[in-house]
């Protein structure tokens, strides 16, 4: 779930985040990636758990 996770929060940050113009927004570029990638690796796992869930209940 990781590297979903971590694909959909650099393309997040990629779509979303505000056009780098120094250096200093390059680092804050990149924690907003990571925060969007956290992020979406809990929605992921969340899902994952819920589906976990689901399959263990009786079909009668």
């Amino acid at each position: 779930m990781l590297k979903f996770a971590l694909a959909l929060g650099i393309a997040a940050e990629w779509l979303l985040g505000p056009a780098v113009h120094s250096l200093a927004g390059i680092g804050f570029a990149s924690l907003r990636a990571l925060m969007f990638t956290l992020l979406a690796w809990m929605i992921l796992e969340a899902c994952r758990l819920l589906v976990q869930a689901v399959m263990t209940l009786d079909d009668a």
